[in-house]
């Protein structure tokens, strides 16, 4: 799309060459032609998901043979994205979602398998013992990173989203007063330490709420086999949360690609892949590099050359018990998004999401308004302020 500093005119006519560009390409994918195309773009208005032309193109919602479960009906637009989640999880249920603090401190204490923290700068007097060692000061936490015996560890903002913040530490060098990063890139320890106090981005940091340095932690040696790069490929997992327990909908494998250190899709931007997975049996399938018409499912990893399709994530039932457990801890959003690393020492829970993602968990054929989630909907959204809900 056209950036925003262009004039209307230009921007609508950059948006009609996409269009353009979309309905060729799926053209030549299926062979249907516009008149089909436009036909079933207008047929989704009445399925209560509030899709869209660009969602019947990404999704690839026009290639018959690649959806799955009821087809197009099942998908949910970009209209409805956020409001998916909002609908569920009331404000004042998110804050473990939205401070990774609090996240830490609940899940420890109820023994949820939590990726270990080393320390965490705090500008509070004092911290629970879950958060490691209290730092409270940029001189504490310069001191503590040019310590070269801690390394490599994980940095990560308390509150920020889409890795903004965030640091692979791979090591310090005292000669240079520099940290190395894990795409072989470096930078001063002072520079580093400004996200301490200064947003990286505003939108998506708040450092008043504190800054975590994570143990690092170890792929799993079948992960790591296949993706050949040692950054953590966290596995997404959505799962309904209700009276009678949790219900897991949809696990998607985000496979990180050299040179990043997080395995954020970011619409396709990275060059990070997303995998379907199998929420029976943790297998996985339908890799892609982006979003449709414009992205193809790999069957083999463009790096290592390992075979997609039926890849065993290890751990799955691990994983599968742990939102099982966390259901009762976190009960009042019912909706949970869970980040997953799948490491040497098992499945580690990274992070609770409130208003994750809708777009990366229907890239692969199936969309998450089925029947059983509708009526969930009907049943604990709140339909005052989300009309939208009573159209399903």
């Amino acid at each position: 799309m056209s950036n925003s500093h262009t004039n209307p005119i230009s921007r609508i006519a950059g948006q009609l060459n996409e269009y353009r560009d979309w309905a060729s390409l799926a053209h030549q994918q299926t062979g249907k032609n516009l008149v089909t195309q436009v036909r079933e773009i207008r047929a989704l208005q009445s399925t209560g998901g509030q899709c869209g032309i660009s969602d019947y193109y990404e999704y690839g919602l026009y290639n018959d043979s690649y959806l799955m479960g009821r087809g197009r009906q099942d998908f949910l637009g970009w209209r409805l994205q956020a409001k998916f989640s909002l609908a569920l999880n009331p404000r004042y249920a998110v804050l473990p979602a939205c401070d990774k603090t609090v996240f830490v401190q609940m899940a420890s204490a109820a023994g949820l398998p939590v990726a270990p923290i080393r320390a965490c700068f705090h500008r509070s007097a004092r911290i629970s013992d879950a958060l490691g060692l209290h730092l409270t000061s940029r001189e504490d936490a310069g001191a503590f990173v040019r310590d070269p015996s801690i390394y490599p560890m994980f940095g990560k903002p308390a509150f920020s989203q889409q890795g903004y913040g965030s640091a692979y530490l791979a090591s310090y060098d005292p000669a240079t007063d520099r940290l190395s990063l894990l795409d072989g890139q470096s930078i001063a320890v002072d520079e580093f330490l400004k996200r301490l106090d200064k947003s990286v981005d505003s939108r998506y940091h708040k450092p008043e709420c504190g800054y975590l340095f994570q143990e690092s932690l170890t792929l799993a040696p079948e992960i790591r086999a296949f993706t050949d790069w040692p950054a953590i490929c966290g596995v997404r997992v959505i799962c309904l949360n209700g009276p009678d327990g949790v219900q897991p909908i949809r696990a998607i494998w985000k496979v990180a690609t050299p040179p990043n250190h997080v395995d954020n899709f970011s619409l396709g931007k990275n060059g990070n892949f997303l995998a379907n997975v199998d929420l029976a049996t943790g297998k996985v399938s339908r890799m892609v590099g982006g979003f449709w018409p414009k992205t193809e499912a790999f069957k083999t990893h463009p790096g290592s050359g390992h075979l997609v399709d039926g890849f065993q994530l290890p751990g799955w039932s691990q994983v599968m018990d742990a939102c099982r457990r966390a259901g009762a801890v976190f009960p009042l959003m019912k909706i949970h998004h869970w980040d997953f690393a799948l490491t040497d020492q098992g499945p580690m829970m990274l992070e609770l999401n409130d208003v994750g993602g809708t777009e990366i968990a229907q890239v692969h054929g199936h969309g998450l308004l089925t029947v059983e989630t509708r009526d969930f909907l009907k049943r604990h959204a709140n339909t005052q302020t989300h009309p939208w809900v009573k159209a399903l």
